[in-house]
Formats: C-alpha cells, sequence, structure tokens
C-alpha cells in the first residue's frame, strides 16, 4: 500500500510539530509523546537523515494532533503560519515566479513532493483556472487538515505576492461541511463550496497573467531546476500524476466522443512499458480502471451539477456509447443513478 512504501518529506513532519510547540489550540500541558503514539516513531527519528518515515506515519501523527486539539480549526492559524515560513526551493520558486499562473503551476506540479500521498493539477475553464488536489489514498478523518493546508498556502501566496482580491476566488471541496465550516470564510475569505466533485482552488483565469515584481530569472531557473531534482526521487508517484494529467488532458481536448485512452495508448504516450505503468500504480495503491473510474465520475458530477446538459449529453461528453451504460457506471461509482445526483446536488450548486 501507499503509506507502507512511499516516504515523506523530512520537512512534512517537522511541519506538523510546529502545533504542539506553537498551537495555542493544543492542550498546554501537552506531552509530546502524544503524538508520536502508534506512529514506531520518537522525536530522534527526525535527526536520523537515513530514518524511512512512511505515510502511514504521518497519517497517524496527523490523527493524534487532531485528538489532542482543543477546538476544532485550530489548525487555520497553523497553516497560515506555515505559508509564511515553509522552505525549501518550493517557496522560492513561488516567490521569484515571472507571473502568478507560472508561481501557481510550479506549487501545482512541486509541492505534492513534500506530501506524497496528493496529487495536484491545474485546469482552465471558462474565464476560471482551478488548482484541483486528488488525494491519493484514503485520508480518513485527516482529510480536511491535509487538504485545506496546501489551500491555506497558496491563497496566503496569491494575496502576499500579487495583492489579489481573494474574495473573486472561490474554495471547493469534495465533503460535506465540517463542525468548523463558519470559520472558513473568516480565514479563506472567499466562498467556499461543500460536497463539491474535487477539492480546488478556483481563481479567475485571469490573475494568471499578473506579472510579480519580485521576479528574479536566475532564482527562478536555479529553484524550478531544484524542484525538478525532487520529483526524480519518486518514479511510482510522478508516474501516477503523469496518468492523471494525461487523462484529464484528453477529456480536455474535446476527446470524449471516444472511450479514454488504453493502459497500452498511454503507456506509449508516457513512453513506457504497459508493466512498468501497472507495477507503478500499484505501487502507489491503485490501477489504471481506478483512475479511469475517479476521472470519469468527477466530471460526471461536475457535468451533472453545473445544470446545462441533460443525463444523455453528459453520457456523450464522457464517451459512453448510451446512457444505459453510463447510468450503470454512475451508481457503481457514486451508489446512486445520475438523475438523483442531480436532484440532490444541483440545487446546492446552483
Amino acid at each position: 500500500m501507499t503509506e507502507d512504501v512511499i516516504g515523506v518529506d523530512r520537512q512534512a513532519i517537522l511541519d506538523l510539530k510546529m502545533p504542539a510547540t506553537y498551537g495555542r489550540h493544543l492542550s498546554h500541558e501537552l506531552e509530546p509523546d502524544r503524538l508520536w503514539q502508534g506512529t514506531g516513531l520518537t522525536a530522534a527519528d527526525l535527526d536520523d537523515m537515513d530514518r524511512h518515515i512512511t505515510v502511514r506515519q504521518l497519517l497517524q501523527y496527523a490523527e493524534n494532533a487532531l485528538c489532542i486539539a482543543k477546538e476544532p480549526g485550530w489548525h487555520f492559524g497553523w497553516a497560515g503560519r506555515l505559508a509564511d515560513h515553509f522552505h525549501g526551493p518550493v517557496s522560492v520558486a513561488l516567490l521569484s515566479a515571472p507571473t502568478l499562473g507560472e508561481g501557481f503551476d510550479a506549487f501545482l506540479r512541486f509541492f505534492p513532493g513534500r506530501i506524497p500521498y496528493m496529487h495536484m493539477e491545474g485546469r482552465g475553464d471558462g474565464g476560471q483556472y482551478a488548482g484541483i488536489l486528488h488525494p491519493l489514498i484514503d485520508l480518513g478523518v485527516c482529510l480536511p487538515l491535509l487538504v485545506e493546508t496546501p489551500l491555506v498556502i497558496v491563497q496566503k501566496y496569491f494575496v502576499n505576492v500579487y495583492q489579489v482580491d481573494i474574495a473573486e476566488a472561490a474554495i471547493e471541496l469534495s465533503y460535506p461541511p465540517t463542525a468548523y465550516a463558519d470559520l472558513y470564510t473568516t480565514h479563506f475569505g472567499c466562498p467556499v463550496h461543500f460536497s463539491r466533485p474535487y477539492n480546488a482552488m478556483v481563481i479567475p483565469e485571469r490573475w494568471r497573467r499578473l506579472r510579480n515584481i519580485g521576479h528574479s530569472a536566475s532564482t527562478w531557473a536555479h529553484a524550478l531546476a531544484q524542484c525538478q531534482q525532487t520529483l526524480v526521487a519518486s518514479p511510482e508517484r510522478n508516474t501516477l500524476g503523469q496518468v492523471r494529467a494525461h487523462l484529464a488532458a484528453v477529456l480536455e481536448r474535446g476527446e470524449r466522443e471516444r472511450p479514454l485512452p488504453t493502459l497500452a495508448e498511454t503507456a506509449d504516450a508516457l513512453h513506457t512499458s504497459q508493466r512498468t505503468l501497472m507495477r507503478r500504480l500499484r505501487c502507489m495503491g491503485t490501477t489504471y480502471q481506478q483512475l479511469i473510474d475517479e476521472l470519469l465520475r468527477a466530471r460526471a458530477c461536475e457535468l451533472l451539477t453545473g445544470g446545462k446538459l441533460k443525463v444523455k449529453q453528459v453520457a456523450t461528453a464522457l464517451g459512453f456509447d448510451n446512457p444505459a451504460n453510463f447510468g450503470k457506471a454512475f451508481k457503481r461509482w457514486s451508489g446512486i443513478s445520475p438523475g438523483s445526483y442531480r436532484s440532490r446536488h444541483g440545487a446546492e450548486s446552483r
């Protein structure tokens, strides 16, 4: 499974130590050992650069922090401090990027190197641009924490570097309203929508052309080169991201009138063998068919809640030869029919 095989950036654990040291919503009588319970780790392990820290251990640590916290939503303040102080080549790339769009793209491409349980990609549509976050595994109770933290970081980046009116943006979240839903508008400063097909920061497309007055060509080039080196360390995660991006691009190019590419076609497009592709996806705890289903489900939910297309047209847009086959597939993905999903979620979307 992914959480046992793939290691995390050591800085990710150091980031999570922040709540215990500075988080005012955590118990003042906190014993540090409580944060390490069930992880098999100790604070000393962070000093051992050869110590392999897995995603499973990180998730247990994060769950411990959630259990210790006095109040729900404490992580917004922590994430804000993290946005101001997180370091490494990704931070340098953001601050030296030529434009907001290039900085955002660098964040989406390289920040998952710090958090290998998440894939990120960008997509433009109708004057808006969405930075989408796809969890690669079941994050359990840690899902809101681990989705909202990078969204806070990128929101702070837009405001601090480009002085945009963040109220023009929007946050999309795949889960229902949390116990601290009343805090979202205060911390994000823009509309927040729950129970959506995916998790995303959605911004006006025109923002991408905003120039960065702090741009440095040499610093930008050096930071990108350093970021690129971090991708080489995890061919499995890189392959998963490439497959997702390739399949999403096929949908966006209007090739939806036929089925999505076969495994063999995608392997050829990525210049690898089918066997290698299957092995790397297995290592990340998924399969090619699961990726196809996930992508089609998310796109179907998006089109159904938009309310502009009939179910038959949605089926055609996703490459199904008839609505009945689409209905069966959607019920397998979501447990309900396309029509029921539209009735349940369409009104909220509008």
